[in-house]
């Protein structure tokens, strides 16, 4: 520990390798709170200590924020938490937000917030469930995103200087258990295009469990992102179709509505080939489209959506959902949700031998990494043969 003198602050090595610094900031009513921050160098640690001395012989205001934490988070969603956000994103904000509301921690003020403030809520989350169904525990992936969300606006209050330092760096999450990744059999792929064969919706079976997209991508496909260059035939991934809060609804509107949005990341625009075989399904699916649209008395979209209905509009991805979910109980697939397409296209490339960047890129992930630790985990087969690679040396050691 390196003490300085009164008044001064305090800084100290931890076993991380890390420096803390500390300091008491003497508040309005006589009183001082204590306040710290990790560094990675002791120089940080004392250009810090060194700002908040100067700061507080300069008389400049020191946490003087005397609005709740309820307050603070609520304007930090409508002025700041909001902009460069999917509207999906600011739905979810919304519903973290309402659940702060309903504990203590929304009355007590920013200025006094403690690490073990936000603790009790982590512990409060465990046990007090969904807004809407109450039986059921939030999960812990859920509860950590809550906790993302405050620790983002509390790192915008230090930056506007509201509080020194960010008081859920130091708050313990709940540990997030990745459920087992659910793929379909090649007996299962089976049944369930044979159970689809005909039916209108069988175009968003072939898409999701062909070409590897989500569901929300797949649904806001229309006929011109289906392309054709130097013979490859292409689909176009640039927005996803979603249902997402309506901030603007009246009493008697609905709170929720269809949106095309933008893909859920950077990597999700991209151009995904079609194998022969699809590309025939696809186009084939086209004409009979524009079957419909000649016996529709001109009332048919110019541009159709690839998943519609009667008239060529796209479908809520939800409707979509519940289809393929019937279909799969009645043909005996349990535990089925559509993802599992995607997850069932990108497991059968593993094992075909896809190389991962293409299949990262293909599949939309930010990354290779990503790809590979998702997926070939999954290829028991795989690493089969590669343990094979290593039958001559077993052989010839063993037998010496």
């Amino acid at each position: 520990m390196a003490k300085a003198a009164n008044g001064e602050g305090s800084k100290c090595k931890l076993k991380t390798g890390k420096w803390r610094g500390t300091f008491f900031v003497p508040l309005p009513d006589g009183t001082k709170k204590r306040i710290y921050r990790q560094f990675r160098t002791r120089k940080e640690a004392d250009e810090w200590l060194s700002k908040i001395k100067l700061e507080i012989s300069a008389g400049k205001p020191v946490l003087c924020s005397d609005q709740t934490f309820g307050d603070y988070i609520q304007q930090w969603l409508e002025k700041f938490g909001s902009m460069a956000i999917r509207e999906s994103t600011h739905m979810n904000y919304e519903g973290y937000v309402r659940h702060i509301q309903r504990h203590k921690l929304k009355d007590v003020k920013l200025k006094y917030l403690t690490t073990d403030d936000l603790q009790e809520f982590v512990i409060f989350l465990q046990n007090a469930g969904h807004l809407d169904t109450a039986e059921q525990q939030l999960s812990a992936k859920t509860i950590r995103n809550i906790m993302h969300m405050v620790h983002k606006a509390l790192d915008h209050a230090v930056g506007r200087q509201l509080i020194y330092h960010n008081p859920a760096d130091f708050v313990e999450l709940p540990r997030v258990i990745t459920p087992d990744i659910r793929v379909l059999t090649e007996e299962e792929i089976g049944k369930f295009a044979t159970a689809m064969q005909g039916d209108s919706l069988q175009i968003a079976l072939v898409l999701m469990l062909f070409c590897g997209l989500r569901l929300g991508e797949a649904c806001a496909l229309t006929h011109e992102d289906v392309r054709c260059n130097d013979g490859i035939h292409y689909i176009n991934i640039t927005k996803s179709l979603n249902r997402v809060a309506n901030f603007t609804a009246k009493d008697d509107e609905p709170k929720t509505v269809l949106r095309i949005q933008e893909t859920k990341t950077s990597k999700g625009k991209r151009q995904v080939p079609l194998l022969p075989e699809i590309a025939d399904k696809v186009i084939s699916h086209m004409y009979w489209q524009k079957e419909q649209a000649e016996k529709s008395y001109d009332m048919y979209e110019e541009n159709p959506w690839l998943i519609a209905n009667d008239l060529g509009h796209y479908i809520d991805p939800g409707t979509v959902r519940k289809k393929l979910k019937a279909v799969a109980e009645s043909i005996g697939i349990n535990n089925f949700h559509p993802h599992c397409l995607r997850h069932t296209y990108a497991s059968q490339a593993v094992k075909a031998g896809v190389p991962l960047t293409y299949l990262s890129d293909i599949l939309g992930h930010e990354s290779t990494a990503f790809t590979a630790k998702v997926y070939v985990s999954l290829d028991l087969e795989g690493r089969a043969k590669a343990q094979a690679a290593m039958t001559e040396l077993v052989k010839n050691t063993l037998k010496k």
